[in-house]
């Protein structure tokens, strides 16, 4: 009798393992591009607690070096959502962005994120804004993201377009290592990497982000004919990610999202837990529910139109996005 007992525990087992595979072979594959620190905590948090396996989803992240590998690659369509800044996508369908693509750009925002905190951050002899006049800066792209914040930066303490250079050397891990290794003399940083900066005695500038106000930063991107092919996985998408920002907020979770950050960008957990916090407080905080700031994207069109080039009029703000998908993730 034990023996049988024994026997069909094992098989009970073991139809559960094949079920929980089956299920987990049944559910969508999505190929996400992100850029690895404190903004993409949600996507992190919805792989970690199941929130995308909930809406039948596999969501795989790759870590992207710069904002032209992301946006060539997502355009072409090797990659079907991608969390960025929204400056990004409005480049590229301008055609201002600078990576070639096999396909002509039609992206929409599909669901908002938050604003940032951009950090300058400078080489340890540098003690102020003035010191880095005639310096190099280093960015994600000379084109795109937020070079025109830091324009409007050092614009606005009096620095003129011969009294900087911009260097294009990758996101803000890639530019944090540039400070290291000295090469570049200051940068713009951001969580969880501007807390490293800080205690490894390099110089904080200043906020950029305080220059431009309201502004809308880190969005979330696909294709407009994937989304429209994949309603459902859209849906189930943005519905995750709400999940995770709802869980993020969570006072209880604080703990364990820092843990869940450090694991995913390999840096200590003591390093992780301010970028976790400013995620729920302060200027770069999640906006609730992953709602999109239509006043701080209209910031974003401003400053695209005046400084980049070619120099041109842009499109109104809902050229740039669909909140269709969103919509009926909230029950709208």
């Amino acid at each position: 009798m034990k023996t049988t007992r024994k026997f069909a525990f094992v098989a009970i087992v073991a139809s559960a393992a094949i079920a929980s595979g089956a299920a987990r072979a049944q559910n969508q594959v999505m190929e996400a591009i992100i850029f690895p620190g404190a903004s993409a905590t949600p996507i992190y948090v919805a792989q970690e607690k199941g929130f995308f396996a909930r809406e039948g989803l596999e969501v795989r992240t790759t870590p992207t070096p710069n904002s032209g590998f992301q946006m060539g690659n997502l355009i072409d369509g090797k990659f079907q959502v991608a969390s960025t800044a929204v400056d990004n996508l409005i480049a590229y369908q301008e055609g201002q962005g600078s990576a070639k693509t096999e396909r002509t750009p039609d992206l929409i925002v599909i669901m908002g994120g938050a604003s940032t905190s951009l950090a300058l951050m400078a080489l340890p002899s540098i003690k102020n804004l003035n010191d880095l006049k005639g310096k190099e800066f280093a960015l994600d792209s000379l084109t795109t993201g937020y070079a025109f914040v830091l324009r409007r930066m050092l614009e606005s303490n009096g620095f003129g377009p011969n009294d900087y250079t911009f260097v294009r050397v990758g996101g803000t891990r890639e530019r944090f290592e540039a400070l290291k290794a000295g090469t570049k003399s200051a940068g713009l940083i951001s969580e969880p990497f501007t807390t490293q900066a800080k205690e490894a005695g390099f110089t904080f500038v200043g906020d950029a982000i305080q220059s431009v106000g309201r502004y809308q930063a880190t969005v979330q991107i696909a294709n407009r004919d994937w989304a429209k092919a994949n309603e459902k996985a859209t849906v189930g998408y943005i519905r995750a990610m709400i999940s995770a920002i709802d869980w993020i907020y969570d006072p209880a979770n604080n703990q364990e999202a820092a843990r869940i950050l450090a694991a995913k960008v390999k840096i200590p957990e003591a390093a992780a837990q301010p970028g976790i916090n400013g995620l729920t407080k302060g200027q770069a905080a999640l906006a609730p529910k992953g709602a999109l700031d239509i006043e701080g994207l209209k910031t974003v069109i401003s400053l695209r139109e005046q400084y980049a080039t070619p120099q041109k009029k842009m499109g109104a703000p809902e050229k740039y996005y669909d909140l269709s998908y969103y919509n009926k993730a909230i029950g709208k």
